[in-house]
This record gives C-alpha cells, sequence and structure tokens, in this order.
C-alpha cells in the first residue's frame, strides 16, 4: 500500500512539475461550477428534505461532518481529472493505469462513505427523506461531474 502511495506522490509530482499550464488551466476550468456548487450545496439539500426542527437539529451537525469527508474524496476526484489534463499529451501507459486505478479507488471510497452515513442518518431520518437526502445528492453530483469533464478528453 505505502508503494502504491509513493508511486502516485511521485507521478503527480512529476505530471505537476513537467506541464503546470496545463494544470493551471483544468483547475481554472473546473474551479467555477464546483464552487459555485458547493456554496449552494447545503440550502438544495436542506429545501429538498423538509426537515421538522428536531430533524434539522439532528441532521445538521452529521451533514456537515459527512460533507467534508464527502469533499476530501470530490478534490481528490478533481486532482486525479487535473492530472489527466496536465499530463494528456505525455501520458505513458502507466500513468493512464494509475489514474484509471485512483478513480476506481475514489469511487469505493465514496460509496463506502454513502453507505457509512446512510446508516447514520436511519438513526433520526425516517427512511424517504434518508433516500430522498441520496437521490439529491446523486442529481446535484451528476451536475457538477457534468460541468467538470464536458471539455476532458477520452484517453487517446
Amino acid at each position: 500500500m505505502k508503494k502504491i502511495v509513493v508511486v502516485i506522490s511521485v507521478a503527480v509530482l512529476a505530471v505537476v512539475m513537467s506541464n503546470p499550464v496545463a494544470a493551471q488551466q483544468a483547475s481554472d476550468e473546473t474551479k467555477l461550477p464546483y464552487e459555485v456548487l458547493t456554496e449552494e450545496w447545503g440550502t438544495l439539500i436542506g429545501g429538498v428534505l423538509d426537515l421538522t426542527e428536531a430533524e434539522g437539529e439532528a441532521f445538521w451537525p452529521v451533514y456537515k461532518e459527512y460533507g467534508k469527508a464527502k469533499r476530501e474524496i470530490w478534490n481528490r476526484r478533481i486532482d486525479v481529472i487535473r492530472i489527466f489534463m496536465g499530463s494528456y499529451n505525455e501520458m505513458s501507459p502507466e500513468m493512464s493505469r494509475i489514474l484509471l486505478d485512483q478513480t476506481f479507488t475514489i469511487a469505493k471510497e465514496k460509496l463506502e462513505l454513502e453507505m457509512e452515513y446512510a446508516e447514520i442518518f436511519d438513526d433520526f431520518l425516517p427512511p424517504e427523506k434518508v433516500t430522498r437526502l441520496f437521490q439529491a445528492e446523486n442529481k446535484l453530483e451528476t451536475t457538477l461531474m457534468m460541468q467538470i469533464v464536458k471539455d476532458v478528453p477520452l484517453a487517446k
């Protein structure tokens, strides 16, 4: 496991150092929709859940904790996209595979986090609100990813 982390760290550093202009361009292109949507995320979620006062008191602190963990995963996902964009023209087969493996790992961690928190939310929200929460999150995330990846080319 440590070997994988070291390989990925070296690969990321090599890509960023070799093509900082492309990495910055990807950063600028993904920043706007990401920031706009994430700033309004809580408001949008709160609007679809229609929480009672008691539900809200229990929900928001846990949701904040969940959101922090999820943002960390999202930031890693964005980093993979930035690395891909920054190394697109010179990407080796090895780097391509590393990025794919990272994408799978991130997706798995996201699913595990969602499953963990769904059980926690079940403790104080009715099942239909927990379902609605994850449906709304899925819609928002899909919208966000469509904005982020719309200009990302397929691997060569």
